[in-house]
């Protein structure tokens, strides 16, 4: 099991890297190896996203993702039972790589180090690829690199977990096919509802939070692609 830190472990661990930034904490040396290679793959993605590209905060926070997501599914004790667990996420945000996370988000956001645990920037960029996941890294940055998407559809994808859980491979088809959606299409339905661009994608995610609660999109006919289908066709967009 890779280490942890409770929330009161984290309030004080966060303390502590504020009255001594920027030295880092002190850490066994597995995890300075692990350290090491978060600030790396920071430094190629913050070199490849110029400070004046547009939504660059956004592209940080996929392609950081991408790397991490790849990077821990290759650690001996890293699994579906750590990524799931807060404490996680928490040790490695202030113990392991919190110059990182500050880089992004400055040393003292708490909320984004350990305090609220879907805005764990680690934890959420993790998730944002997990739930977004389409094979292999090169899909994953494809869809993921669509233009329709902002840093807002990170929160969106993540804080819609309904009451009978998450289906993985429904988010999956969601973002596959939002991320095809044209420009003009997303353009009309911005002009008929009045909305901003980013809301069909709010739309579809809470359809889909309703939907699930009488429907198990694995038992839809067609499955659970066709499930996806007609939450688009519920919000009057084909795919």
């Amino acid at each position: 099991m890779m280490k942890t830190l409770s929330r009161l472990e984290s309030q004080k661990a966060m303390q502590e890297w504020i009255a001594n930034y920027p030295n880092l904490p002190k850490i066994d040396d597995e995890y300075i190896k692990i350290r090491n290679e978060i600030q790396a793959f920071n430094r190629k993605v913050r070199e490849e996203y110029p400070e004046n590209m547009p939504k660059r905060d956004y592209y940080i926070d996929v392609h950081i993702g991408i790397l991490l997501y790849d990077f821990l599914w290759r650690q001996p004790k890293f699994n579906m039972r750590v990524a799931a667990n807060d404490d996680f996420w928490r040790f490695l945000s202030i113990k392991v790589a919190p110059d990182v996370v500050a880089e992004r988000w400055g040393k003292d956001n708490e909320s984004h180090y350990w305090s609220k645990a879907v805005r764990i920037w680690f934890r959420s960029i993790w998730w944002y690829v997990h739930l977004s996941w389409q094979g292999d890294m090169q899909n994953t940055a494809k869809v993921l690199e669509a233009p329709c998407f902002t840093t807002d559809s990170i929160l969106n994808l993540e804080e819609r977990t309904g009451r009978k859980g998450t289906f993985i491979n429904v988010y999956r088809y969601i973002m596959y096919y939002y991320s095809h959606i044209s420009k003009a299409t997303l353009d009309e339905f911005n002009r008929k509802s009045g909305r901003q661009q980013d809301d069909l994608f709010r739309v579809i995610m809470k359809l889909n939070t309703a939907k699930v609660m009488i429907i198990d999109p694995a038992l839809y006919l067609g499955g659970e692609k066709e499930y996806v289908r007609s939450l688009f066709l519920d919000a009057g967009v084909r795919v």
